[in-house]
Protein backbone atom coordinates (compact mmCIF):
# COMPACT_ATOMS: atom_id res chain seq x y z
CA UNK A 1 0.00 0.00 0.00
CA UNK A 2 3.08 2.29 0.55
CA UNK A 3 3.67 2.25 -2.81
CA UNK A 4 0.29 2.67 -3.87
CA UNK A 5 0.30 5.77 -1.83
CA UNK A 6 3.69 6.94 -2.74
CA UNK A 7 2.68 6.41 -6.71
CA UNK A 8 0.04 8.67 -6.18
CA UNK A 9 1.46 11.41 -4.64
CA UNK A 10 4.39 11.57 -7.03
CA UNK A 11 1.64 11.99 -10.09
CA UNK A 12 0.16 14.66 -8.02
CA UNK A 13 3.02 16.61 -8.04
CA UNK A 14 3.73 15.68 -11.91
CA UNK A 15 0.30 16.46 -12.88
CA UNK A 16 0.76 20.17 -10.75
CA UNK A 17 3.96 21.24 -12.76
CA UNK A 18 2.42 19.80 -15.89
CA UNK A 19 -0.10 22.69 -15.19
CA UNK A 20 2.21 25.07 -14.26
CA UNK A 21 4.46 24.82 -17.33
CA UNK A 22 1.31 25.19 -19.37
CA UNK A 23 1.03 28.33 -17.23
CA UNK A 24 4.12 29.66 -16.95
CA UNK A 25 4.19 29.45 -20.99
CA UNK A 26 1.45 32.23 -21.04
CA UNK A 27 1.84 36.12 -21.63
CA UNK A 28 1.28 38.05 -18.36
CA UNK A 29 -1.57 39.70 -20.62
CA UNK A 30 -3.43 36.37 -20.64
CA UNK A 31 -2.34 35.15 -16.71
CA UNK A 32 -3.64 38.34 -15.94
CA UNK A 33 -6.97 37.71 -17.13
CA UNK A 34 -7.59 34.27 -15.77
CA UNK A 35 -10.13 34.19 -12.54
CA UNK A 36 -9.08 34.42 -9.08
CA UNK A 37 -10.06 30.60 -8.35
CA UNK A 38 -11.00 27.46 -10.88
CA UNK A 39 -10.78 24.29 -9.95
CA UNK A 40 -11.85 20.79 -11.51
CA UNK A 41 -12.14 16.85 -10.58
CA UNK A 42 -10.04 14.67 -11.83
CA UNK A 43 -10.09 10.59 -10.79
CA UNK A 44 -6.61 9.23 -10.47
CA UNK A 45 -5.79 5.73 -9.70
CA UNK A 46 -9.71 5.35 -8.28
CA UNK A 47 -9.14 8.71 -6.35
CA UNK A 48 -11.14 11.90 -6.79
CA UNK A 49 -8.90 14.98 -6.78
CA UNK A 50 -9.13 18.48 -7.18
CA UNK A 51 -7.04 20.64 -9.13
CA UNK A 52 -7.33 24.64 -8.83
CA UNK A 53 -5.97 27.01 -10.13
CA UNK A 54 -5.67 30.33 -7.58
CA UNK A 55 -4.26 33.83 -8.90
CA UNK A 56 -4.39 37.10 -6.70
CA UNK A 57 -2.79 40.34 -7.16
CA UNK A 58 0.02 41.28 -4.37
CA UNK A 59 0.33 44.57 -2.78
CA UNK A 60 3.64 45.01 -5.10
CA UNK A 61 0.91 44.47 -8.12
CA UNK A 62 2.72 41.46 -9.54
CA UNK A 63 0.13 38.42 -9.46
CA UNK A 64 0.61 35.25 -7.74
CA UNK A 65 -0.37 31.84 -9.66
CA UNK A 66 -0.54 28.41 -7.48
CA UNK A 67 -1.76 25.12 -8.58
CA UNK A 68 -2.98 23.19 -6.23
CA UNK A 69 -4.00 19.55 -5.83
CA UNK A 70 -6.30 18.51 -2.84
CA UNK A 71 -6.96 14.64 -2.13
CA UNK A 72 -9.89 14.23 0.51
CA UNK A 73 -8.83 11.99 3.43
CA UNK A 74 -10.47 10.31 6.33
CA UNK A 75 -12.58 12.31 8.54
CA UNK A 76 -12.37 15.28 5.96
CA UNK A 77 -8.57 15.49 6.38
CA UNK A 78 -6.84 15.54 3.13
CA UNK A 79 -3.33 16.17 1.36
CA UNK A 80 -2.31 19.37 -0.23
CA UNK A 81 0.70 19.60 -2.59
CA UNK A 82 0.95 23.17 -4.89
CA UNK A 83 3.32 25.24 -5.95
CA UNK A 84 3.47 28.39 -8.16
CA UNK A 85 5.11 31.32 -9.63
CA UNK A 86 5.10 35.45 -9.18
CA UNK A 87 4.96 36.80 -12.62
CA UNK A 88 4.97 41.15 -13.02
CA UNK A 89 3.71 43.35 -15.96
CA UNK A 90 7.39 42.84 -17.74
CA UNK A 91 6.41 38.96 -18.39
CA UNK A 92 9.44 38.17 -15.68
CA UNK A 93 8.60 34.92 -13.60
CA UNK A 94 10.24 33.98 -10.42
CA UNK A 95 9.28 31.36 -8.45
CA UNK A 96 7.03 31.70 -5.05
CA UNK A 97 8.79 32.54 -1.62
CA UNK A 98 7.71 30.14 1.33
CA UNK A 99 5.28 33.34 2.76
CA UNK A 100 3.97 33.47 -1.05
CA UNK A 101 2.94 29.45 -1.00
CA UNK A 102 2.05 29.15 2.70
CA UNK A 103 -1.36 29.64 2.57
CA UNK A 104 -1.77 27.26 -0.23
CA UNK A 105 -0.24 24.36 1.41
Amino acid sequence: MGDDSSDLNNTIKVIVGERLNVLSSKTFAELRELPGQSSEEIVLQATKLTLSVWHDVLATQDHRIVVQVYKPGVLGIGRMHADGFIVNSHNEKRTLTIEEWAPFS
